[in-house]
């Protein structure tokens, strides 16, 4: 008997977290009501009147507004199945017209938005939050006659008829996993003045709508100190010990990066690691992994905070002006509050490269909902210069779409995690004593939730000493987020992740002479099956079959040690 598995679990999650790479919550969108604002610690707290409510009849035909808010009230009880359920707010509202406020993110092609998302904030860098599945919407504009619709920068009202996911659904949208679809659908810019009724009955003041403040070009300067209590109050954490600010110069950044990649020096070397990656085909032939991976951090990084939780150095010009980079200096302050309060140990005492990836997206997670807010509270905006914030750091090598997949995890999935397991600061505290170990976990909820729905087969370090006349010079955990990024093989991993679900335990070999071999197991011989369909597929790889139906082995390399593995792995 095949042991239960989280059937698409974080499938749904895939849409907002593995294909959304670079969608950030800088923005937080503002009501169309009158606005007071009270300025409380540094924070600036907005207070509301509430609209006058129409209760007069209402043709269908005219629509409700509706907000993000009100969607993100949908809830997934049980991951192992595309069930969502609905309050009774919007649950009534299938089939009818509705108009919502958002951002247009392309779906296919920025040149043409006929079909388009919609979010609730602008599509900018990674640093920050992607929205969860619930603030996702999938749209398709109504054919006007005009050509193909533009995509529009600025906030945008979206009106036409709302359908929602449900059991069975053969909309398009549903059938790509998305739960909210607009059809039939009008966009055009918000000003202000445009927006419909608001549909009665659900939260309507502290989660305003896009629409009637510009965004400032610049805040209000801070400096780091008077940061901190704020950040405490947000993360709900003590400062136990005072926090020391020491600038970087860019050199110097540059320095500590190379520090700290030297640390993470894989088993058997980086010389090795590099012809690993290679064949793996995450990095090109002949790049320095190394310097790539330095070069792959200096990206998203403007500072570091020593292990005590009491010093922070950071870039010497950063202007805390700018809103993205006052987010960074909140997240490197949560992140030493963090150290002084909790104990890291489970976190950091890792050493395959998998469970590396898992237990720093329960860190970035948690700095990320942490930055978001301070964000809703401090009413960031969109920096509309934000190249002024960082240094640019030049002379490193351009790192594949698979190793910054790889390497961007942790970013990605880590507050979608959070999400679905804990927003409260008390019960987010309480996971760095069981950190998440495979990413598979990450990615699949119910694997972390229920870990008696899924048992991992981790193999040994030796498993593939024994089949060759010498054993390999390295062995790697890929996980299912590695093998994820080999199956997309440039691609889009959102496309594969139906192929890689079933995972439960990989290592990988590599051989002096180029071989590379990777032992797969599976949650059953299904899962099994569908991964070595797609595998089958890369032209670089061969694709075996195990003596059990739950194993799939995948070869590369030389000749002569492809045919000594497959002799010895013939089922």
């Amino acid at each position: 008997m095949s042991m239960p598995r989280p059937h698409k679990a974080g499938c749904i999650a895939s849409i907002s977290a593995m294909t959304l790479l670079v969608l950030v919550v800088l923005l937080l969108p503002q009501a169309d009501i009158p606005i007071a604002t009270v300025h409380q610690g540094g924070l600036i707290v907005p207070t509301f009147d509430s609209p006058p409510v129409k209760t007069a009849p209402r043709d269908d035909s005219d629509p409700l507004l509706i907000d993000f808010k009100l969607l993100d009230e949908a809830r997934q009880p049980n991951p192992q199945a595309m069930q969502i359920t609905y309050p009774p707010a919007l649950d009534a509202l299938e089939g009818k017209r509705v108009a919502i406020v958002g951002f247009m993110a392309p779906f296919e092609s920025l040149d043409d938005m006929s079909t388009c998302m919609i979010l609730p904030s602008y599509v900018g860098c990674f640093f920050c939050k992607p929205p969860s599945f619930t603030q996702v919407i999938y749209v398709t504009q109504r054919d006007a006659g005009k050509g193909k619709p533009p995509f529009i920068e600025a906030p945008s009202l979206i009106t036409g008829t709302l359908h929602l996911h449900r059991t069975g659904s053969t909309h398009p949208a549903h059938e790509m996993e998305f739960i909210y679809a607009i059809d039939d659908a009008i966009v055009v810019p918000y000003d202000g003045a445009n927006a419909p009724t608001r549909a009665p009955g659900h939260w309507q003041k502290e989660n305003p709508i896009a629409g009637n403040l510009a965004a400032p070009a610049k805040l209000d300067d801070i400096k780091p100190d008077d940061l901190v209590p704020i950040v405490a109050t947000v993360r709900d954490l003590a400062v136990k010990k005072p926090i020391k600010f020491t600038p970087y110069l860019p050199t110097e950044l540059e320095s500590a990066v190379e520090v700290r990649t030297n640390a993470r020096r894989p088993p058997g070397g980086w010389s090795v690691r590099e012809k690993a990656y290679t064949a793996l085909g995450f990095i090109p032939p002949g790049q320095d992994l190394r310097h790539t991976l330095r070069g792959l951090t200096l990206q998203r990084t403007i500072g570091y905070v020593n292990a005590a939780g009491d010093h922070i150095r950071y870039l010497k010009d950063l202007q805390l002006t700018q809103p993205a980079a006052r987010l960074e200096m909140v997240k490197l302050i949560a992140e030493a509050l963090i150290r002084q309060n909790l104990d890291l140990t489970a976190l950091e005492d890792v050493t395959e490269d998998d469970a590396r990836l898992a237990a720093r997206a329960l860190l970035h997670g948690d700095l990320s909902h942490t930055a978001q807010r301070y964000s809703a509270h401090a009413r960031l905006f969109k920096d509309p210069t934000p190249g002024a914030a960082f240094t640019f750091f030049g002379g490193y090598p351009a790192a594949s779409t698979a190793l910054q997949q790889l390497e961007m995890l942790p970013y990605q999935m880590g507050p979608f995690f959070l999400d679905q397991i804990a927003t409260d600061p008390a019960a987010i505290n309480a996971l760095y004593a069981k950190p998440p170990r495979t990413t598979a976990e990450v990615i699949h909820l119910e694997s972390y939730v229920r870990p008696e729905s899924w048992t991992p087969q981790p193999m040994p370090v030796n498993f593939a000493d024994t089949l060759r006349a010498e054993p390999p010079l390295a062995t790697g955990v890929l996980g299912e987020a590695g093998l994820l990024v080999w199956l997309a093989n440039g691609q889009d991993t959102g496309d594969f992740m139906s192929e890689a679900e079933g995972w439960r335990g990989d290592r990988y070999a590599y051989w002096n002479d180029g071989t590379l071999l990777i032992q797969t197991q599976w949650l059953d011989e299904d899962d099994a099956a569908e991964f070595f369909e797609t595998a089958s597929t890369r032209k670089d790889f061969e694709a075996l079959h195990g003596k059990s139906a739950d194993t799939v082995f995948l070869l590369t390399g030389s000749g002569q040690g492809r045919a000594e593995l497959k002799a010895r792995l013939k089922p």
